[in-house]
């Protein structure tokens, strides 16, 4: 029997038991979300440099150095806070099109529907039964539609509101995103053969003056679900980079069309130190993903703090 009892042996005690338990319930949920509510607004009053470092010191364990950084977790963070100015039109999902387009072609471009400032009903209509809606200025902002029937006009409208209002900028205290003016884009939704959505593919490009370019290859696994990832050398070698918890340990088949994704994410980032380049890499042809220069903001759960430190040898700044 429970601490309750039975509605039948005890209805008085029961209701007034449950009815003690649920109010206890509501004004803990209350007292967490004045408690978050309050957090958040504390935090949004901090200096950026100071939310990098305790978001930094909470995931990682340590402070980091943001004056001289050494590590791949310490120059992500510094570049949050010192970003060049061509980072945030090459982060912004609309504009980096013409980039990619101007350096490799647009044959490597995911076919758009439209993009706009918002929803409309015109353009819900007009849209396609299957398609990604996204937001273009921040990470997160992707909802997959495999059948529009599943999703009416208000319901896509308040999706998409919610993020068009929203600054990641203030979330992220990624400050090459503050300057992104928010808009929605309308892709097409690539499928595997399997009718899921494909493995994405993200390109690690290194370079430092006097050496050739370094690059190391994530796969990411189950995106929606159960997601883990694995690296792989351009020789396609699985290589220790983060926490064993965050990967599967077993090898997959090399792409065919493996060296075509390494030449062109090198292109993409012929310009910096380090870039990540994303890319899906269908059966028939390799599809753009998108530019991060600051991936997972710098809150990389390395393996060793070695393999920190070797990532942050390749690059400068």
């Amino acid at each position: 029997m429970s601490e309750l009892g039975t509605r039948d042996e005890f209805p008085i005690a029961y209701e007034l038991n449950r009815k003690s338990l649920n109010a206890s319930l509501r004004s803990t949920t209350y007292k967490n979300n004045i408690f978050h509510a309050f957090r958040r607004s504390l935090t949004q009053q901090l200096p950026d440099w100071l939310c990098i470092a305790i978001a930094y010191r909470r995931t990682l364990g340590r402070f980091p150095n943001l004056v001289k950084p050494r590590s791949f977790t310490e120059k992500v963070c510094r570049r949050r806070l010192h970003p060049q100015p061509s980072f945030s039109d090459l982060s912004d999902k609309v504009k980096v099109r013409d980039y990619v387009a101007r350096v490799i072609g647009r044959q490597y471009l995911i076919p758009a529907y439209k993009t706009c400032q918002s929803l409309t009903l015109q353009t819900y209509h007009e849209l396609p039964d299957s398609f990604v809606m996204k937001g273009n200025h921040g990470s997160g902002y992707n909802l997959i539609v495999k059948d529009k029937r599943e999703y009416s006009f208000s319901d896509l409208r308040e999706i998409s509101n919610k993020w068009l209002k929203s600054n990641y900028y203030s979330s992220s205290r990624e400050r090459h995103y503050k300057d992104i003016k928010p808009q929605l884009i309308f892709e097409k939704l690539l499928l595997d053969e399997n009718g899921n959505v494909p493995k994405d593919y993200k390109f690690y490009c290194f370079r430092s003056e006097g050496n050739q370019p370094k690059v190391f290859i994530e796969v990411t696994h189950d995106r929606f679900s159960n997601f883990k990832v694995d690296y792989y050398d351009t020789e396609w070698n699985l290589v220790d980079v983060v926490e064993d918890r965050f990967t599967t340990g077993v090898k997959i088949q090399k792409p065919h069309n493996l060296d075509e994704a390494i030449t062109q994410a090198l292109k993409l980032s012929a310009e910096y130190s380090f870039a990540r380049i994303d890319f899906y890499m269908m059966e028939e042809r390799i599809y753009f993903g998108e530019i991060t220069f600051t991936p997972t903001g710098g809150l990389k759960h390395f393996k060793t703090r070695e393999i920190d430190e070797t990532w942050g040898s390749f690059f400068e700044k």
